[in-house]
């Protein structure tokens, strides 16, 4: 299965893995702040973590997954102000929206899901230590971290402090001592949220959230945190910093990051107008959810996690069409049943598949195999021969390993190659590698005299608007009606 080793983003070095317990996984990923539809960012991200999480679990690790919801920022007072409603309405009506998002998605739900109004108690029992140790100060209602105390601050981030102060992210406030200084603590406002503390009145500020929720589920060493590449700096900085100057350990052993996502080559970003939504992405898919799910997944899946992924109608049509020569050949692979428990050991590709997977989750390493295994075997499957028994335990091992990890090829294939119990299948667009192996399909059909799928595959390519015509002298023809 092979050893698992991931990219370190503190060490920048890709690092075996070793659990701080024997056997169990502590891993925490920053999950939403609910105030706006989720997009294919935050899909990315999850999807990412959750391939990561399901990778743990086929190791046989027992992971306990804590997945955040933050419940109280600036962003979601202001939306509640723009539109009037109540900071409960609001975050109640967005957790609602993620969830079906995530559900959507595939995403398995992580062991717990903390909010961060549940953890207030927390957050000012660590505020009030950082200001007992001198890591943490008070000032005009405010309570700041104190950067320059905490000497290691930019090494996740791979800054220097000077470089830091000068650069144009870091904002200068009179009332810190240093212009690098974050808030802990906002002291309260008219018209906020307002908890009562003992260091004064108001409400936590966003980095603190995740200390507490993250030392609260997982304990004061967590084996993995992870996160988009953008909550690198400064939340995954700063959450590191205040963390471990209250407990004196390392906070993370491995800091794991996922990549950006574009449109055609922008970063995704709200002020160029370019946020696709997951819910929108779902809704203009011209397939029915299930094969929407698997397309996006595979996708994004396709680029290694910590490289940016572009997103363009050649982009997707390229993922849409590889997805379907794999279907193809899980149709033909039906055709050989999966063999008993006792012989469904695998095989090279299904090694070399989860070794791709378990060095640093080489997602496209391990597609790549995949599609190298179904082209060794197509040709035969084709034919209709029986596969020896290594290669037909091998093939479906593999195919299990695609199912349980990345969340691929769960569909039936016939739905998938056929369209058989889609409630919009009329309206389904084939790839030319689709319609060229329906036509194939259909002429081994008829050679072996299955009239009835050969009637199916001809009503398959009507319904995606072609018509086929018999060529007594050849192949048949494609026309569109």
């Amino acid at each position: 299965m092979g050893d698992l080793a991931f990219y370190n983003t503190l060490t920048q070095t890709i690092e075996p893995f070793v659990p701080v317990r024997p056997g169990q996984v502590n891993m925490y990923v920053c999950g939403v702040t609910v105030y706006d539809d989720c997009h294919l960012g935050h899909a990315r991200s999850q999807i990412v973590f959750d391939t990561l999480n399901r990778l743990l679990a086929a190791h046989s690790l027992d992971v306990h997954y804590v997945r955040n919801i933050t419940d109280i920022d600036d962003k979601i007072i202001h939306k509640a102000r723009e539109t009037g409603r109540t900071i409960g309405e609001i975050t109640s009506f967005y957790i609602d929206s993620f969830h079906n998002d995530m559900a959507r998605l595939g995403i398995r739900s992580p062991t717990s899901e903390p909010r961060a109004t549940q953890y207030l108690d927390r957050m000012i029992s660590l505020i009030e230590t950082m200001l007992r140790k001198g890591a943490a100060y008070k000032k005009n209602g405010d309570v700041y971290f104190r950067v320059r105390n905490y000497r290691h601050y930019g090494e996740l981030s791979h800054q220097k402090i000077d470089e830091l102060l000068a650069g144009a992210r870091v904002q200068a406030d009179e009332g810190k001592e240093d212009p690098l200084d974050f808030a802990l603590w906002k002291a309260a406002k008219p018209n906020e949220p307002s908890y009562e503390a003992s260091f004064g009145p108001g409400r936590p500020g966003w980095h603190i959230e995740c200390s507490a929720m993250a030392l609260s589920e997982l304990g004061e060493i967590l084996d993995i945190h992870g996160g988009g590449m953008d909550l690198m700096f400064p939340h995954h900085e700063n959450e590191r910093a205040q963390s471990e100057s209250v407990t004196g350990k390392t906070f993370v052993r491995t800091w794991i990051h996922n990549g950006f996502v574009t449109i055609h080559d922008e970063k995704m970003s709200k002020s160029l107008g370019n946020i696709f939504r997951i819910r929108t992405f779902f809704e203009t898919s011209p397939f029915p959810e299930e094969v929407t799910r698997e397309w996006l997944r595979y996708f994004l899946l396709s680029t290694h996690y910590r490289s940016p992924v572009d997103i363009s109608d050649e982009t997707l049509s390229h993922a849409k069409n590889a997805l379907d020569s794999l279907y193809l050949y899980l149709n033909l692979l039906n055709g050989c049943p999966e063999l008993s428990n006792d012989q469904q050991g695998g095989g090279k590709g299904a090694g070399e598949f989860m070794g791709a997977l378990s060095h640093d989750l080489d997602t496209p390493v391990g597609l790549r195999i995949l599609h190298e295994q179904k082209n060794r075997l197509n040709p035969a499957l084709s034919r209709g021969k029986d596969l020896p028994e290594t290669d037909r335990a091998d093939a479906w091992a593999t195919v299990r390993h695609a199912r349980n990890i990345l969340g691929l090829l769960s569909v039936p294939p016939e739905r998938w190659v056929y369209g058989k119990g889609s409630e919009r299948e009329e309206n389904e667009p084939l790839s030319p590698e689709m319609m060229e192996a329906l036509v194939l399909d259909r002429e081994k059909a008829r050679k072996e005299r299955n009239f009835e799928k050969a009637d199916q595959i001809r009503d398959r390519l009507k319904k995606a608007g072609f018509l086929l015509e018999d060529n007594p002298g050849g192949m048949p023809r494609i026309r569109r009606i």
